[in-house]
């Protein structure tokens, strides 16, 4: 079975729902390739299907085409196999969450992301040593393609010209910002020596801030009314 990810790890995403109805329907034994492009989002749902594809009998393979960050790092330590292009980001942190109330209210929360953390960690421990993956967890860590593979977080490296922008509208920010560098570095990554003359750069520019705007608005309007766990 092939199949991607892609955008933010929630239940509506249209991406999951396809892999939960593939996956009701494969074969016990069938190869898996899985492609992942996400800056996360709901942590339960990340350790899920992370454990559903480590109880696969057959061999799961997982390559990032662009970015995995938060939940979408913990889908990949699932797999037998896990790839990155060259160019692509991995990224792990502790879970975080929206919160209110009175004193007493906003302790138990911050005592349940602690628990909430402790299985946070062990998603990476079958990989990693547990007080580096603790390290990593609490910097909130981007780490390279080279970097991930230093700390056997994954297992091979493909060579890549482009890295695949993401798209998020719970971490709409961060996906923005990801997306930038994916433009500013396009040349030097992919070995041109032509550079963007000045007024071709302020459309790129302007053409980008209004996809922000567009995308800023839509945000806005389908606003969460609650936020659950985030990771």
């Amino acid at each position: 079975m092939k199949h991607k990810i892609k955008g933010d790890i929630i239940s509506w995403n249209s991406s999951i729902w396809d892999f939960n109805n593939k996956m009701r329907n494969i074969k016990e034994d069938e190869d898996i390739h899985l492609e992942i492009n996400s800056y996360g989002g709901d942590v339960f749902l990340g350790i899920d299907i992370m454990n559903t594809l480590r109880s696969h009998k057959g061999q799961v393979e997982v390559t990032v085409t662009g970015i995995a960050a938060s939940a979408a790092s913990i889908i990949c330590m699932g797999a037998d196999k896990i790839n990155m292009y060259s160019n692509t980001q991995m990224m792990v942190h502790n879970a975080w969450t929206f919160a209110m109330g009175n004193s007493k209210e906003l302790r138990k929360v911050a005592e349940d992301l602690e628990s909430i953390n402790e299985s946070v960690l062990a998603s990476y421990t079958h990989r990693i040593d547990e007080d580096v993956a603790k390290t990593l967890l609490d910097e909130e860590t981007y780490l390279s393609a080279s970097k991930a593979k230093e700390y056997g977080l994954i297992d091979n490296i493909i060579n890549s010209e482009k890295a695949e922008a993401v798209e998020s509208e719970i971490f709409q920010n961060k996906a923005d910002e990801f997306n930038s560098k994916i433009i500013e570095k396009t040349p030097a990554v992919a070995g041109l020596t032509v550079k963007l003359d000045g007024e071709l750069k302020e459309v790129i520019q302007s053409m980008q801030e209004q996809i922000n705007n567009l995308k800023q608005n839509k945000m806005e309007e389908n606003q969460p009314t609650n936020s659950g766990w985030l990771f």
